[in-house]
């Protein structure tokens, strides 16, 4: 018999595996619209809403979702925390670096964390045993596991940063700003760091916090620093802090 945890991840899969079929036409306009500021405080585009209601028909029978864009929807005893499309700017922008991040969670404790890389139909998937990927055109899974030669970080934002941008620059880091903290959050086990100055809300991290599990990590009100080897660790919290 399938457990509910793996309908719900089926149910991902399905949604997100919609979403990508979709997201091949680029020549629908209506995707790119701005509309109205959603729940989580930014301005809706047209794929946002569109990437919404595709989830909410997959997954609403497995709890209340809380989403970006339209906030409460439903009821249940599982909340569903999904940001229909990380990185939605850079999805107008034909940037490929966007998904969709989707968080199982029961009494604030999350239970499955499913963040989708849509440019490049790559899907992570963490649950308390396993935390693995598979292309959404081919399910076949594997394990995701530290990159030990990295030497790039993402520093998220970084483009209005008050403080933190500026203590990096004397150092010998590099690091990128893509634009999509779920995603990033999902990659951090094949880069050096993850940094974000300011304040997370959960739409963006609950699944890719989830991911980071077993990582080093040092969190505080306008900082969130993540690293996957303990030297790199130790040398930013000096260079920042």
């Amino acid at each position: 018999m399938i457990s509910f945890f793996e309908s719900f991840i089926a149910a991902v899969i399905a949604a997100n595996q919609e979403l990508y079929t979709l997201l091949l036409d680029e020549k629908k306009h209506i995707f790119y619209q701005s509309g109205t500021v959603g729940a989580g405080g930014d301005i809706s585009i047209g794929m946002d809403l569109i990437a919404e209601e595709i989830f909410i028909k997959h997954l609403r029978s497995f709890g209340r979702i809380d989403s970006e864009e339209s906030g409460i929807i439903g009821d249940g005893d599982y909340t569903i925390i999904i940001d229909p499309l990380d990185g939605s700017t850079n999805f107008q922008s034909h940037f490929p670096y966007y998904g969709s991040s989707v968080a199982l969670t029961f009494e604030g404790e999350t239970h499955v964390g499913i963040v989708t890389n849509l440019a490049d139909n790559t899907l992570f998937l963490k649950t308390a045993d396993r935390f693995q990927y598979t292309k959404l055109t081919e399910i076949k899974f594997f394990d995701v596991v530290k990159n030990r030669y990295t030497s790039v970080g993402v520093f998220e934002r970084a483009y209005c940063s008050k403080k933190y941008a500026k203590k990096l620059q004397k150092s010998a880091y590099k690091y990128r700003s893509p634009g999509a903290t779920a995603l990033s959050l999902a990659y951090t086990h094949q880069l050096q760091f993850f940094i974000y100055e300011g304040a997370l809300r959960s739409y963006d991290i609950k699944a890719g916090e989830f991911m980071c599990e077993g990582l080093y990590q040092h969190k505080e009100k306008d900082l969130t620093l993540i690293c996957n080897e303990l030297n790199h660790f130790e040398n930013l919290k000096k260079i920042l802090l």
